[in-house]
């Protein structure tokens, strides 16, 4: 035999407790709900469990019992004998939520993988590049967003518009405060909503201060519709033409929208995109109140 590779026997392998106990939950079922139910809602009581779950006391008892293995818990129970995730079982449950959006490998190539070079124009269409990075380190990008928000603010001095979430519209609204003011009310409230929705919805607690430098970018398209009808304004006399236009800036504007929330608050794609549409939906319950108030 040769010296230089001897044998290893399985008993000479050792393994870390904490990757045991991954293992041993991840690769049952009824271990798999138990962390998602707790994950999800911070802590979960018996009663919780076996109602959710339709499991018989006995079976339940056991798969809580591997769960709380003395040498690497996944759960524990607190002084109310309620069942809160660990650390530990925090790596599960975000590796169970992330399998969720992953394509098997024996289902056909994704469009991505089709068309890579397709793929990569509409990332950087979406700013995903730079969402990357700003998620890293926000502080960095503070100064451009700024700056992107004061030339926002200063083209909507120049024309009629007010910019509702990511919806510039044709709104007199009252002059109460100048138009710079709006936009800022304008950046809490389409940044605020993104948190409340991502953190109560998707457990995302994460990213903050990435998700408010980088907000302002999601304006970027309609700059540049705001320089066109400096520039151009005879265009606005061509329905189809002004409508296409408007409908292209909205809709890159929510596509950057899209890859800031996945990008700086870590989730699926589908679920920022989610996110994106209940925000939507929102501004334009809003738009819809603001005109029945308006005289």
């Amino acid at each position: 035999m040769d010296s230089d590779h001897p044998a290893t026997s399985i008993a000479d392998i050792s393994e870390v407790p904490a990757e045991a106990a991954l293992f041993k939950a991840l690769g049952n079922p009824i271990r798999r709900s138990i962390l998602r139910l707790t994950s999800q809602r911070g802590y979960t009581s018996y009663t919780e469990l076996k109602d959710n779950l339709g499991l018989e006391p006995g079976t339940l008892y056991f798969h809580l019992e591997q769960l709380m293995d003395p040498e690497a818990a996944l759960i524990i129970q607190d002084k109310d004998r309620r069942y809160v995730i660990t650390p530990l079982g925090r790596v599960a449950a975000t590796f169970l939520s992330n399998a969720q959006d992953i394509i098997p490998s024996t289902a056909p190539p994704s469009k991505d993988a089709q068309h890579p070079r397709l793929h990569r124009i509409v990332r950087i269409l979406g700013l995903a590049p730079l969402f990357r990075y700003l998620n890293t380190r926000p502080d960095y990008f503070i100064v451009e967003a700024i700056l992107t928000f004061a030339l926002i603010a200063y083209l909507t001095t120049l024309l009629p518009l007010t910019i509702i979430g990511v919806l510039p519209l044709d709104l007199q609204l009252p002059i109460l405060l100048p138009p710079a003011a709006y936009l800022i009310v304008s950046w809490l409230c389409l940044t605020g909503a993104t948190e409340v929705i991502t953190r109560f919805r998707y457990k995302s607690s994460r990213g903050f201060p990435a998700l408010l430098t980088a907000t302002p970018f999601v304006w970027l398209p309609t700059s540049l519709y705001l320089v066109l009808r400096i520039l151009v304004p005879h265009f606005l006399l061509f329905p189809l033409l002004a409508f296409t236009i408007l409908f292209a800036t909205i809709t890159w504007s929510l596509w950057i929208h899209i890859q800031a929330i996945t990008y700086t608050k870590r989730i699926a794609p589908r679920k920022a995109a989610l996110a994106t549409i209940i925000i939507t939906n929102i501004t334009l319950l809003t738009i819809v109140i603001i005109i029945l108030i308006l005289p």
